[in-house]
């Protein structure tokens, strides 16, 4: 199995009887219609055929999809502004605590 991994994308179109430049429709068409002549229900013997056939349709479906870019970077432009313009998020709780009489094991709803 190592050794068919390591085959190049042009080994993979072989495999499929493709010329490299085929397209993925190409090459998915191909797939389905080997894979229903090496299926081991049809003929049990070709299981290291069909092996073949799974890892070079693998190959090329993932050299085929981009790999989408991951921006994990944070926009700090809103909390800049907040803080910048003197926005006090504890505000409407101060304003509750210092209004309210609080008796031991009460609550205070700050968002109500």
């Amino acid at each position: 199995m190592a050794s068919t991994l390591a085959l190049s994308t042009v080994d993979h179109y072989r495999t499929f009887g493709l010329d490299p430049s085929a397209g993925f429709e190409a090459v998915q068409s191909a797939y389905r219609i080997l894979v229903r002549h090496l299926h081991p229900d049809v003929s049990p013997a070709t299981t290291d055929a069909m092996s073949r056939a799974n890892v070079a349709f693998e190959a090329l479906r993932s050299a085929e999809q981009p790999v989408p870019a991951v921006d994990f970077t944070l926009d700090p432009t809103p909390v800049l502004r907040r803080a910048l313009s003197g926005w006090d998020p504890l505000a409407r709780y101060r304003e509750i605590a210092s209004t309210s009489v609080n008796r031991p094991g009460q609550l205070v709803d700050v968002f109500a």
